[in-house]
């Protein structure tokens, strides 16, 4: 009887700390969110939906032009860099030869796919240091997040 309790005990222990883990970094995502919201100051507004997918819209004048879609799944956070020739922000999927963004453009209501998210940096951030750590922390922490959930279960 002792040999089949501390098996079950273990494994009871196990997936209660898993769950703990996937519900803090669902916090920590949401945190890390609000950061980069509050760094691009409205430039591109970041939020996740309701499909758990990166959602950038891109804003002028108060209202949205553009909006990139991407499953986190399929970002590659490594490569998140400052373009130095276009001084933007990009972050590319894992496969280099696929399309997993799609972005919409507003005025003409045209969706494409693309291999390559363009963000603008923030006034205050010439470089796009900051921008780029917290958007790769975003891209980390969601990753992690799902893969603990895939490990719940």
């Amino acid at each position: 009887m002792k040999h089949l309790l501390l098996p079950t005990l273990l494994l009871t222990a196990t997936c209660t700390f898993a769950q703990s883990t996937a519900e803090e970094l669902a916090a920590s995502a949401t945190t890390d969110l609000a950061r980069l919201n509050e760094h691009f100051a409205g430039t591109v507004k970041f939020r996740i939906d309701k499909h758990q997918r990166l959602v950038a819209d891109y804003m002028s004048g108060g209202s949205v032009y553009r909006t990139d879609i991407a499953h986190f799944d399929f970002l590659d956070a490594g490569t998140c860099a400052f373009d130095q020739e276009e001084k933007l922000l990009v972050l590319q999927c894992q496969d280099p030869r696929s399309k997993c963004i799609d972005k919409e453009v507003r005025k003409t209501g045209t969706v494409s796919p693309t291999g390559r998210m363009n963000l603008p940096l923030p006034a205050n951030d010439p470089t796009g240091d900051k921008a780029r750590e917290l958007l790769v922390k975003l891209v980390e922490t969601k990753q992690n997040e799902e893969l603990t959930r895939l490990a719940e279960t």
